[in-house]
Formats: C-alpha cells, sequence, structure tokens
C-alpha cells in the first residue's frame, strides 16, 4: 500500500494527471497477486524471505508501466487533435513496449543464479528469488498487455505539456548548470569519479 501511494504521488507530481498515476497503480497489486498464484501454485510458501522478494521487485515493476505512460503523453502532446485517441495509445506502446519488455525480463533474469545455491543457502535464499522473478515476470507481461488497455481507458482529455509543468521546469533549472559543467569538463569529472 506504502509502495502504491508512493508511486501514485510521483506519478501525479511529475505528470499531473491523477488517471495516469492509476494505470501505474494497478500494476503493484496485479503483478504482486500474479505472483503469488504462481507460488501458490508450484509451493512457494509465503515467509519472510519471499515477501523480501516481492519487496525487491516493487521499485522495477512500476517502471514498465511509468514509462509506457509518459510516452503516451509526449504522443498525446504532439498528436492531431483528430487523430482517434486508441491510435496514439497503440502508436505510443508500440514504440516503447518491447524495449520494456525485454528491459523487464533481464531484470527478472537477474536472480536466477541464486536457483544453483544448494544446502541451508539455497533453503534460504530460493523463495526470495522465486517471489522477485515471478513478480517481475508478470510486471513485464502486465506492461505489453494491461497497461496499453488501461491507458487507452484512463488517459483523456488535455495533458499538460512537460514544459508547463512546475515541477518539471524547477529540476530543469537545477539540472541543466550540472549537465552542462560534465559535458564541459569531462575529464575533471571521470577523474572526480574514480577518486570518490
Amino acid at each position: 500500500l506504502e509502495e502504491s501511494l508512493i508511486v501514485a504521488l510521483v506519478t501525479i507530481l511529475f505528470l499531473l494527471h491523477v488517471r495516469s498515476a492509476l494505470v501505474a497503480i494497478v500494476v503493484l497489486p496485479v503483478g504482486i497477486l500474479m505472483a503469488f498464484i504462481v507460488m501458490r501454485l508450484i509451493g512457494v510458501s509465503a515467509n519472510i524471505m519471499s515477501l523480501g522478494g516481492i519487496a525487491i521487485a516493487i521499485g522495477a515493476m512500476v517502471d514498465g508501466a511509468i514509462v509506457m505512460i509518459e510516452n503516451m503523453h509526449k504522443h498525446l502532446e504532439r498528436a492531431d487533435p483528430a487523430k482517434p485517441r486508441w491510435e496514439v495509445v497503440l502508436e505510443s506502446a508500440t514504440q516503447v513496449g518491447p524495449p520494456l519488455f525485454y528491459s523487464l525480463l533481464i531484470i527478472t533474469c537477474s536472480f536466477l543464479p541464486v536457483f544453483a545455491l544448494e544446502a541451508q543457502e539455497g533453503r534460504l535464499f530460493k523463495p526470495l528469488a522465486f517471489t522477485k522473478t515471478l513478480a517481475m515476470a508478470a510486471a513485464a507481461l502486465l506492461s505489453i498487455t494491461l497497461v496499453p488497455v488501461l491507458m487507452g481507458l484512463l488517459i483523456r482529455g488535455k495533458v499538460m505539456p512537460e514544459q508547463r509543468n512546475p515541477v518539471n521546469r524547477v529540476l530543469q533549472r537545477g539540472y541543466r548548470p550540472v549537465i552542462g559543467f560534465t559535458l564541459r569538463h569531462p575529464w575533471f569529472v571521470v577523474a572526480a569519479s574514480v577518486l570518490v
């Protein structure tokens, strides 16, 4: 619940669109529910370690939905008002859908080496690896199935252009001098990073 509220607040803050936040929020409980269903089917218990796997996965689970939503906002900003909204949904989802799906699958595979652990270590960490892997696989699946449909159903009307969003303008004012400095002095930044 806490994670869903944080996702909602951040999405609303940066996009200034409440219904867009609903799309991102839905991914968390549905993805976790899918993971729990598969856990039940394969006999993995819900203990502290398995719940830890879900806690680790939660941050990355909504990434796909948020990227999809932001891309749809960009497409809506640029689209002809007469263009059907479902066409805009299709264009925006097909543009970022495949890379998102594969990036989430790569994250899903990151815990596969844990399944090679044996004895006490295996018994301790395998439930965590199972739940993280299942939750991320569910998020990958939802990012290319449920999220585009929810975007088409919920994201309607005018969306605020990124340049008019006061939060984005403040952050860009702070970011531009930093990125300007790093691009003007690349070797200094590399040397400082190595020293740190």
